[in-house]
């Protein structure tokens, strides 16, 4: 049998607030979807899916939402650390961490998301 990643769902109590950090600050084209009074975010790049979505709305096991969870990781890579830090304080949000390759950036529902140059 074959499979197929398909994608990653992020799930929180407020998924506009984080659809708005991951286009800020990761620069990602996320756009609203839904019908039926359901709406989240997406992003669907080759054959691959970013959601966001309400974790109450998503599924019972999904709330509330867990922000002392450990087990995803999200890394995206950037061309500049120190352009990127810049952009950061531009944006008002104050890394984490910085070491010489990763920012560590939290998002709006807790999620230690790293950004860096490897």
């Amino acid at each position: 049998m074959k499979t197929t990643f398909r994608g990653v769902f992020l799930t929180g109590a407020d998924p506009a607030a984080t659809a708005r950090f991951y286009r800020e600050v990761a620069g990602l084209p996320l756009e609203q979807a839904g019908g039926d009074g359901y709406t989240y975010w997406r992003l669907d790049r080759d054959g691959m899916q970013l959601a966001i979505h309400d974790a109450q709305a998503f599924a019972d096991y999904a709330y509330p939402p867990n922000r002392g969870s450990n087990l995803t990781h999200l890394y995206f890579t950037i061309e500049d650390r120190e352009a990127f830090v810049v952009q950061l304080n531009d944006l008002g949000i104050e890394p984490l961490t910085v070491d010489d390759v990763v920012v560590t950036v939290v998002d709006p529902d807790g999620r230690e998301v790293m950004f860096g140059t490897a």
